[in-house]
């Protein structure tokens, strides 16, 4: 008799789905408000970038990059943003105007995308509308065309970079992790036990 066909079927796949949920939510971690859907950026203007930072999400920085959909190539404007401000300035020089960039949040060293922006246009500085900048947020300075062989422009100070101490709160917050994983390789050994037999 297998042990698996004690369990109900209906049990085994409550449990696999659960399993799944944090896979369906890995890109809300960051809500990009600003640029929304057709804003306008300007050259020689400092542009505004705004986010909502989702709760217990553990991202405590991120990198900024501006890419655009016809042209290969990545402009790098800050890494370890910190995700508690909730915004940040963009100066920018000489950037190809075009209707198709965006932005992506991410980590670029695990490559791990916690967000996209909608899509905006960049235009030259003579035939564009002025944004406002948040005169309490950091200004980075970008400019030229997308190269992926160039540097971030901005590196803000490293932050504790999502790694929790050891502590009650650390193990509280990553109890479904811990569940999951302990339900998958338990149900690695039954298999491995219900073949030897």
């Amino acid at each position: 008799m297998h042990v698996l066909s004690v369990v109900p079927s209906s049990v085994l796949s409550l449990l696999l789905a659960w399993c799944l949920i944090p896979a369906a939510n890995a890109n809300m971690y960051l809500i990009i408000n600003d640029p929304a859907q057709g804003a306008q950026w300007s050259n020689g203007a400092a542009n505004h970038i705004s986010w909502t930072k989702g709760l217990l999400d553990g991202v405590n920085s991120f990198d900024i990059e501006l890419s655009r959909l016809s042209v290969d190539g990545l402009i790098y404007v800050a890494s370890y943003v910190p995700s508690i401000s909730p915004s940040l300035n963009v100066m920018m020089t000489d950037v190809p105007p075009g209707d198709d960039y965006f932005l992506l949040f991410v980590n670029s060293t695990v490559g791990l995308k916690y967000g996209t922006s909608s899509m905006f246009s960049i235009r030259t500085s003579s035939n564009a509308t002025t944004t406002t900048p948040d005169p309490t947020a950091p200004t980075v300075t970008i400019s030229g065309s997308p190269n992926s062989l160039s540097t971030f422009a901005t590196t803000f100070p490293a932050s504790a970079n999502g790694v929790a101490l050891p502590g009650f709160k650390a193990v509280q917050a990553s109890m479904p992790q811990l569940l999951a994983i302990s339900l998958a390789m338990m149900f690695c050994l039954m298999g491995g036990v219900m073949t030897v037999l």
